[in-house]
């Protein structure tokens, strides 16, 4: 893309220069379109990771395995962005859903409390008081390998979408 003295390069990791993806990429000329776009791809593409970390976390009461999310990553160079999937710290409120589908308990619906983000190491990796769980590796090591093809058929829905409004 190309105006005036500005140029804007879009290169992916993992594909091929002349594919059709990235062409069709290239095509969404307004860069914070594009940038969603990626972002959407990619967290639709990791939520089977994020959901396999969930379903394998260790359940005492629940509040670990309410904790994984899919970010945007913060600090990274200017036009380099992806996402972090894992568990996350801080407060939430009880849905209903989530005490309909018995994930939480020892919590009521609209009270507060804080996601376990910070403790997922432990069960991961165990302590000296008990042994691991691993949860985290298992899910990147199943999910990874269809990640790309994911990432792919993800972007390329959310450039339909965006195609079939201009329209």
């Amino acid at each position: 893309m190309k105006s005036g003295n500005f140029a804007a390069n879009l290169h992916l990791v993992g594909f091929k220069r002349n594919d059709p993806f990235a062409r069709r990429l290239r095509r969404l000329k307004d860069l914070n379109k594009r940038k969603n776009v990626l972002y959407q791809g990619m967290a639709n593409a990791a939520r089977p990771m994020r959901d396999a970390m969930e379903a394998a976390a260790p359940v005492k009461t629940g509040v670990l395995s309410q904790s994984f999310r899919i970010r945007k990553l913060k600090k990274t160079p200017q036009y380099v962005f992806g996402i972090r999937v894992g568990a996350v710290s801080g407060p939430r409120v009880v849905s209903p859903g989530m005490l309909d589908n018995a994930k939480i308990d020892k919590y009521d619906e609209g009270d507060v409390f804080n996601m376990a983000g910070w403790r997922d190491h432990f069960a991961e990796l165990g302590t000296v008081r008990h042994g691991p769980t691993p949860h985290i590796a298992p899910a990147i090591q199943k999910n990874l390998g269809r990640y790309q093809k994911e990432v792919r058929k993800e972007i390329y829905k959310a450039i339909a979408r965006l195609d079939s409004k201009k329209k």
